[in-house]
């Protein structure tokens, strides 16, 4: 049987395409030609995209292997390009920030991630896309298709960003957040509930909102001031400016509140806390340090029970100790940060002194120059701390007019400290007030109902 080889075209619906089947020849058949082919694509009007040095091939293939070649692309139409406005795009954050991780375990420790979008002043949040002109394609007839435009978020900059040239940086540290068609840098965290796993611990450089508690191994630091809507499971808590808390603050024992500003809790149990400022405690204090650079003051019927407190301009409170004599210790006329710091400098001071005693037992009577700088070194870091030491004793007890004043009752075993002089109270007192005989050193007491004063009264004084 005799045939001519033959071509059969098939057109896509959008004509943005051509696949050919390619039958070879029979018997005496005329085979494929590119004169052939020719004809096939001027009789369904394909001009566009045609594949001619690979359908030259394909011919080839099919004259000489004699097998029949399907879907063969034929030709390709030419696809337009999109008009796409220009636009910013956000680059927040991922939430999967990374932690701490621990090689040995091969785990992450999630308690120290944060995940929340924060940004720091400075830091490039968005860059703006710039448009991109759209072009139309072309069919394989030749004939123009339009091009269509593509959606894009229409997110503007808003408060507290800054664009230069085509990004845009935060000009504070804070939250980056989208709403209302703009993104923006929100100085003012708001947690609704808990800081644990769903949030990680919060490191943010302005105010944070807490509506939930802060579960145990989580900790915030916050650049500006913590606003707490309850009580707080403190852990570790860090900030620059004011802390409130509407409710209480609880520890184990090892939990830290510091504060850069003014403390205001209802009440403290089990916990280190430390202010800059002052510290207002509503109903108690119990079995915890407090550190003040100003005042310690309480609620009407304030007591104090328990614990080491420090404020270096006084201390004010109903009740002082319990019945069952727990050891309280009040310690006014202090700053117990230049106490910690002197504390420290002394501690190295004796590590480097010890240090310099046995390197000079063990140095011979001709040291080399190395042996001599080594001594040298450890001489000019030992007076370097004693002259420490000397700045910091010198802050260490400079108010002498801080008192304390008790409107309740003063239990037996608590101790009063003024400054360096100390006081043991021996018998109940009420409403009195611990002031510093400057002249004499001493501790003495006066009493708030116009009592006589004195270092007696049911004290013992040293």
């Amino acid at each position: 049987m005799d045939r001519d080889g033959y071509i059969e075209l098939t057109i896509a619906e959008d004509a943005m395409s051509v696949l050919g089947d390619f039958f070879p020849a029979l018997g005496e058949g005329r085979t494929l030609s590119p004169d052939y082919l020719a004809t096939v694509l001027e009789s369904k009007n394909i001009v566009h995209g045609v594949r001619s040095d690979e359908l030259a091939e394909v011919i080839f293939e099919v004259n000489t292997s004699h097998h029949v070649m399907r879907e063969v692309p034929v030709a390709q139409g030419t696809p337009s390009v999109p008009l796409r406005p220009s636009f910013f795009r956000v680059l927040q954050r991922s939430t999967e920030a990374i932690g701490d991780f621990h090689h040995d375990l091969g785990r992450i420790d999630y308690k120290h991630v944060s995940r929340l979008p924060v940004v720091r002043k400075g830091q490039v949040i968005a860059r703006q896309i710039p448009l991109q002109e759209g072009v139309p394609g072309i069919n394989v007839h030749g004939t123009e298709v339009p091009f269509e435009t593509l959606p894009v978020d229409t997110v503007a900059p808003g408060k507290n960003t800054l664009q230069r040239d085509d990004v845009v940086v935060a000009e504070i540290g804070g939250q980056l957040q989208t709403r209302d068609g703009q993104f923006f840098v929100e100085d003012r965290l708001e947690i609704g509930g808990n800081v644990d796993y769903q949030t990680g611990s919060i490191e943010f450089p302005g105010d944070v909102i807490l509506k939930g508690e802060v579960k145990d191994g989580f900790h915030i630091w916050a650049g500006g001031s913590i606003t707490a809507a309850g009580t707080v499971d403190v852990s570790e808590i860090y900030c620059r400016k004011d802390f409130s808390a509407r409710g209480g603050l609880v520890g184990r024992g090892r939990a830290l509140l510091r504060c850069g500003g003014r403390i205001q809790a209802r009440f403290v149990g089990n916990c280190h806390v430390e202010s800059k400022s002052s510290v207002f405690i509503k109903q108690y204090v119990y079995q915890s340090h407090i550190g003040s650079l100003d005042r310690l003051a309480l609620g009407p019927r304030g007591r104090i029970i328990g614990g080491v407190v420090t404020a270096a301009q006084g201390v004010r409170c109903y009740t002082l100790g319990n019945g069952a004599s727990a050891p309280t210790l009040i310690r006014v006329g202090l700053n117990f940060i230049a106490e910690r710091k002197l504390n420290l400098c002394s501690r190295r001071h004796q590590v480097v002194t010890l240090r310099l005693q046995k390197l000079l037992e063990r140095t011979p009577e001709d040291p080399t120059d190395r042996q001599l700088g080594v001594l040298h070194q450890l001489e000019e870091e030992r007076q370097k701390l004693a002259a420490q030491m000397g700045d910091l004793a010198g802050e260490l007890d400079r108010y002498e007019d801080a008192d304390i004043t008790v409107d309740g009752v003063v239990y037996p075993g608590v101790q009063i400290q003024i400054c360096r002089a100390m006081l043991v109270v021996e018998k109940e007192m009420k409403k009195v007030r611990f002031s510093l005989d400057k002249s004499a050193g001493r501790v003495v007491i006066s009493s708030l109902a116009g009592g006589g004063t004195g270092a007696g009264g049911g004290a013992g004084a040293s």
